[in-house]
């Protein structure tokens, strides 16, 4: 069975990308302009910096989110999974994880 995987910590930077550290050790820095581009719930996050850069992690599902309950799910974050909508998400992975440095 496989680790599920959840987000430990995220931090805002420049443009529309977080810099997301994950369970197995894994730091990611995920461009999420294209998917914010799409509106909707997403409108005033891309539209709004003081917002985008309210991003947290949820102590309680362990994934990203911004105010109004919008969030992300992690396994997709990761690259585990492409999001639902096919949006295109590009990451580049800082750190590879823990167990993959053996």
């Amino acid at each position: 069975m496989t680790e599920i995987i959840n987000v430990t910590d995220v931090e805002p930077l420049e443009g529309l990308r977080i810099r997301a550290t994950f369970s197995d050790g894994a730091i990611k820095e995920i461009d999420l302009s294209e998917l914010m581009a799409r509106g909707g719930v997403f409108a005033p996050i891309r539209e709004h910096r003081e917002v985008f850069e309210k991003v947290r992690v949820n102590p309680e599902t362990q994934t990203v989110e911004w105010p109004e309950e919008v969030d992300l799910d992690p396994e997709v974050l990761y690259g585990l999974f492409e999001p639902a909508s096919g949006v295109r998400i590009e990451r580049r992975t800082v750190r590879e994880p823990a167990h993959a440095a053996g």
